[in-house]
């Protein structure tokens, strides 16, 4: 099974959940892998949060990009 099966897999088996506390354990699993980032993606969140504001780029709109 790829792993594109196997999400379509989950996802469907999710959906169809009635049973609360498996919801509930799903989501602590959620949780779990948002809390453990990987290193590098944690590092350069505190590069680009302690980078002065005039180096910054705006963010733009989507909006704005497609007018």
């Amino acid at each position: 099974m790829t792993i594109e099966q196997k999400k379509i897999s989950l996802i469907n088996w999710i959906t169809n959940l009635e049973d609360e506390e498996v919801l509930d354990k799903i989501a602590g699993i959620q949780k779990l892998s948002m809390d453990e980032l990987a290193d590098g993606i944690v590092e350069l969140l505190k590069m680009a949060d302690s980078e002065p504001e005039e180096n910054l780029t705006p963010h733009t709109s989507v909006r704005d990009l497609l007018k």
